[in-house]
């Protein structure tokens, strides 16, 4: 293990990644043949990022970095985790950005498949082969417009501050020399530079980004999306298995990068601490056990 990594901190990482993914095996388990299967979805997505999240943690201080503390440092370090890695590995690596953002695409997006990508697509089409890329690449491209839309909205706040501050003092001096107050504004349009600025100023938006966006749609926003997104309660099923498979992979590709630093020796250890207490609830983590001790 590096001198600088925090052994326990890795641990915990760790063990809150892997409770979270034995929670969402077993949500996906009571729920999958149940009429609720839809509901327990928005559930699923939320665990299914805190897996992420924690799995990228503990990536990070395995690498001697210090445990970033809040959602958004976490998902701007998975940027430099993943996308600008020389070897690509999709989901992950893939990301959206302004066409300008370096090593993108003429589309903005960066460890693409090569290819223009078809942004047609139904977000609940059940793609075949690698139209997967496409599914992925709107889903992402989407919540970078989300992301886009929230910066240009913080962009005209800020500006109508400063106007409003300078309408004061304005205002203060008309005063002064006994003139009439003009209107206080209420509106703050940006110029095209400035929204231009604001959109190449976002960094490049990942899987992170995409799966904390369902989670604070789960938590605040609209959880009926879930329950009313699929049409047959098979699609739903089938979402419910893919949020399972997504975590596991997830936790596997991180694994591997811890491995690389502590040796796979020590990641089984810390593995079969876990399953000893929790045996009976960790199913994908022993599969994954066994993997890395053959390896």
């Amino acid at each position: 293990m590096p001198p600088d990594a925090n052994r326990d901190q890795i641990t915990s990482c760790l063990y809150r990644a892997w409770t979270t993914a034995s929670l969402l095996e077993a949500t996906h388990a009571l729920a999958e043949e149940s009429e609720i299967v839809r509901l327990a979805n928005g559930w699923s997505a939320v665990q299914a990022y805190y897996v992420l999240y924690n799995a990228a943690q503990a990536v990070l201080v395995t690498e001697g970095h210090t445990r970033p503390k809040q959602h958004e440092q976490t998902k701007r370090r998975f940027v430099d985790l993943w996308t600008y890695r020389t070897a690509k590995l999709a989901p992950w690596s893939l990301a959206a950005a302004h066409s300008t953002t370096r090593e993108s695409d003429s589309e903005g997006f960066l460890a693409g498949p090569g290819r223009p990508l078809d942004m047609g697509l139904h977000p609940w089409t059940a793609w075949q082969g690698n139209q997967a890329w496409d599914i992925a690449a709107k889903a992402l491209r989407s919540t970078r417009a989300a992301l886009v839309d929230d910066r240009l909205r913080k962009a005209r706040d800020r500006k109508l501050s400063e106007r409003r501050k300078a309408w004061h003092v304005d205002n203060q001096k008309r005063a002064e020399q006994g003139k009439k107050a003009r209107p206080e504004p209420k509106t703050a349009n940006l110029t095209a530079a400035e929204r231009d600025i604001t959109e190449r100023g976002l960094r490049p938006v990942t899987i992170a980004d995409y799966l904390y966006r369902l989670r604070v749609k789960a938590n605040y926003d609209d959880i009926t999306v879930f329950a009313d997104g699929p049409t047959t309660d098979a699609e739903a099923a089938a979402m419910a298995s893919d949020l399972v498979d997504l975590a596991s992979a997830t936790l596997l590709v991180h694994e591997v990068r811890i491995a690389a630093r502590i040796g796979s020796k020590e990641l089984v250890r810390v593995m079969d601490d876990m399953l000893l207490r929790n045996a009976s609830h960790m199913g994908h983590l022993s599969l994954r056990r066994d993997l890395h001790s053959r390896l």
